[in-house]
């Protein structure tokens, strides 16, 4: 019991700092992983061995890594978010039957997207020449047939990493809760109370079982070559409503307007079938959301039978008036069925000028 003018310290509340603050994570933290995540891909994609002789080709050094990384924590959760294009470089060369180098050639390898909306998927991998000759085009080739699939392990293993947690597991998986603010534990690992201090309520601990796991799930996805990987997105914004973006799309005489073209529609879901300038691409409706949400199997005519894209178009408002709109298109194929290597591009810019483009300027949604 207290004595008289002295508090009794089992009604006191006492300062508990950042353990008292965000008790077992439950608000929303967020730490940036961007610096680790270049550090990280640097090591992980440098000096790898693609293809063998008699066309050898490995990888150099990493150019460049643009976008951000970021481990947000919520109800002691790990919620990653990561969209990063990255650049390295690739070295090869060709020998004859006795080991002589006959020819060499230099070249970059562009990933435009490694995303934690495709992190199941195989990433878009773009090899591209220094030079136009025979010798680099053959390098080319060989790393086309056969030499993604060690960058592709490599690239899947830094994606689980990060996913379990990524700086958090090489300082010993108890520094996560830290927040943008700041409050950071230091660069040797230790924490606030100092060294080989246990983690408190808001430090929670990831074990490195769980990323082990999860880098052996995705090279096994690597190696069996189940998904092209190949994928573009795309936003754009429209002055409408978002009920006028979504009758552009399921409306047969708006799409006859915008395409100036022969066009079907049957907009039922699932199964409503759809033809688009006359016929150059057709597929049919997965899911129809009036007016946000629209899914659809996609494909043109030029890809090989039976070969169809998933599109996915998201319509929000985020101000009376004004539309966003953001197109999503995953499991592209790698070439037509002519041979022709430039689907990717080819689709992309489709989308930009001969749909968004044309229904901003048929209906005046726009510039």
């Amino acid at each position: 019991m207290a004595r008289f003018d002295e508090a009794d310290p089992r009604w006191l509340v006492k300062d508990m700092g950042d353990a008292g603050r965000n008790v077992n994570n439950w608000h929303w933290t967020e730490r940036d992983c961007t610096e680790w995540a270049k550090e990280r891909l640097s090591k992980a994609l440098a000096g790898i061995q693609l293809t063998q002789q008699p066309a050898a080709v490995r990888t150099t050094t990493l150019e460049s890594m643009i976008g951000d990384a970021f481990l947000n924590i919520r109800k002691n959760k790990l919620i990653p978010s990561y969209d990063l294009e990255v650049r390295l470089g690739w070295t090869g060369e060709l020998t004859d039957g006795d080991g002589k180098v006959v020819g060499t050639a230099t070249g970059k390898l562009h990933l435009p997207h490694i995303g934690d909306d495709n992190h199941d998927e195989d990433p878009e991998i773009r090899i591209i020449c220094d030079t136009n000759s025979s010798e680099a085009e053959r390098l080319k080739a060989a790393v086309h047939s056969r030499g993604k699939k060690p960058l592709l392990e490599a690239v899947h293993k830094f994606v689980a990493e990060l996913r379990a947690g990524g700086p958090a597991l090489a300082e010993g998986g108890n520094s996560l809760g830290a927040s943008a603010s700041g409050e950071e534990a230091g660069a040797n690992g230790s924490t606030a109370a100092g060294e080989g201090a246990a983690p408190g309520p808001n430090k929670p601990k990831l074990s490195s079982a769980d990323a082990d796991k999860a880098s052996r799930a995705a090279a096994s996805k690597a190696s069996s070559g189940s998904s092209t990987g190949r994928s573009i997105s795309i936003t754009a914004k429209f002055d409408c409503r978002p009920s006028d973006i979504y009758e552009c799309f399921t409306v047969e005489g708006r799409v006859r307007m915008f395409s100036q073209s022969p066009a079907t529609v049957q907009p039922t879901a699932p199964g409503g079938a759809f033809s688009w300038y006359g016929g150059s691409i057709t597929g049919e409706f997965i899911e129809l959301s009036p007016p946000n949400r629209i899914v659809m199997r996609w494909r043109f005519n030029t890809w090989e039978e039976g070969c169809f894209s998933k599109v996915v178009i998201e319509i929000t408002e985020p101000e009376h008036g004004n539309t966003l709109v953001k197109v999503k298109q995953t499991e592209l194929p790698a070439h037509d069925k002519f041979g022709s290597e430039d689907t990717v591009d080819v689709t992309e810019k489709g989308w930009h000028s001969q749909v968004l483009q044309r229904i901003r300027q048929v209906f005046g949604y726009g510039v």
